[in-house]
């Protein structure tokens, strides 16, 4: 093979493991901080409040982080942020009240807005062009790996430790994340035409609001989950640990089983070979969710949900780079996580509320219908362009 077609780099190896870090320390708390908030006196909207303000700061924050990636660069930044997070979680342990645990999640949102915006913009920038589906599926599976580990740790350490077991396990964790985020080459190059760069980018914001649609519900059940099974008695031990904590394992296998798989259909067939089907599965994961009253289903659901996030989330994000030219490709990616988080946010704000007024079931359904409407807009677009033929669409 080439070498400039080479995927497997030392690079794209340490960027990888590097994102491993980072997502591993945040799936600590994925599966614990909402139990902290109910603690501290707060409601199931407060958990949706303490959740969603964080993934809001980071997309307030996330259009600057666009425009000085590709002005200047993308390793300082991604020091920042990781600076900034590992702070916060430091601070963690010493709250003892909802509204200082609020300030928290601004600061660690902050951090966010950065890190893996500019891990992405990196990988975007030492792999080849014509395997950047296949590179985003494989990298996306270090964060699958870190979605089997993080949550299933934070749940250990809180059934055998406390709160602030799990908060010094996620700092730990991050540490390592400096020395190979620092190892890799910057590929960085400065805008030729001498301009500032843009903040968001035109040619993402469609696929940046099919994520959203995505998005919204992956941010009620990342939310929620833990609260839904305690709500709906799925509340047993199996092999000694909470039921519930066996979701993210099923989860985590099906996205690594999957990813690959769904990434080289992209490169050979077009994006839609991944994004049609994804975004129907993740509707599909959702409408399942909704009338989950015992552990078997729960697992099936994550195997449904999984295969649809899998692939949809990084078909979408090489769409995304496919259509961006390589002087805004730190814009067009911050676009698509801005959308991506935000999605995110909203998913917990909003749902939060919902199931305080209304019901999971109705919360669950709801959330279908906005992925299922995703979905028809990206058909409209390939049938509207009569593009869907074409590689990269």
């Amino acid at each position: 093979m080439p070498e400039q077609e080479r995927l497997w780099t030392r690079d794209f190896l340490f960027v990888d493991i590097t994102s491993f870090l980072v997502f591993g320390s945040f799936y600590y708390l994925l599966s614990t901080l909402q139990y902290y908030v109910l603690q501290l006196g707060g409601s199931v909207a407060s958990v949706g409040l303490v959740m969603g303000i964080f993934t809001l700061v980071a997309v307030a924050v996330r259009p600057i982080v666009g425009q000085l990636l590709d002005t200047r660069g993308r390793h300082l930044l991604l020091m920042f942020g990781l600076i900034v997070i590992l702070v916060s979680f430091i601070i963690y342990p010493l709250v003892h009240q909802l509204w200082w645990l609020i300030l928290i999640r601004i600061l660690h949102g902050i951090g966010w807005s950065v890190v893996p915006v500019a891990i992405s913009t990196i990988v975007a920038d030492v792999v080849p062009g014509k395997r950047r589906g296949e590179a985003m599926g494989y990298y996306s599976n270090f964060m699958d790996v870190a979605m089997a580990i993080g949550p299933f740790a934070g749940v250990l350490l809180l059934q055998f430790g406390n709160y602030k077991a799990v908060f010094w396990g996620a700092a730990l964790t991050l540490l390592p994340a400096f020395a190979f985020a620092g190892s890799v080459h910057e590929r960085y190059q400065p805008n030729s035409d001498g301009s500032n760069g843009s903040r968001l980018s035109r040619a993402a914001l469609l696929p940046g609001f099919v994520m959203m649609t995505a998005s919204i519900g992956y941010g009620c059940v990342v939310s929620f989950l833990p609260t839904l099974v305690m709500d709906r008695g799925i509340t047993g031990n199996f092999l000694g640990l909470s039921d519930y904590a066996f979701y993210y394992i099923v989860y985590a296998l099906t996205l690594l089983l999957t990813r690959g798989i769904w990434g080289r259909l992209s490169d050979k067939y077009g994006r839609k070979a991944a994004i049609m089907p994804g975004m129907l599965l993740l509707a599909g994961g959702t409408f399942l969710l909704a009338y989950t009253w015992s552990f078997p289903i729960l697992l099936l659901v994550g195997v449904v949900y999984a295969a649809g996030f899998g692939a949809a989330q990084p078909s979408i994000l090489a769409w995304t780079v496919d259509r961006a030219g390589h002087t805004e490709r730190g814009a067009a990616v911050s676009t698509f996580f801005i959308a991506f988080d935000g999605g995110l946010g909203l998913g917990a704000l909003l749902m939060g509320m919902v199931i305080q007024h209304f019901s999971y079931e109705v919360t669950f359904l709801a959330t279908t219908l906005i992925t299922f409407v995703g979905f028809l807009l990206y058909v409209y677009y390939l049938y509207s362009t009569r593009s869907g033929t074409v590689r990269g669409v």
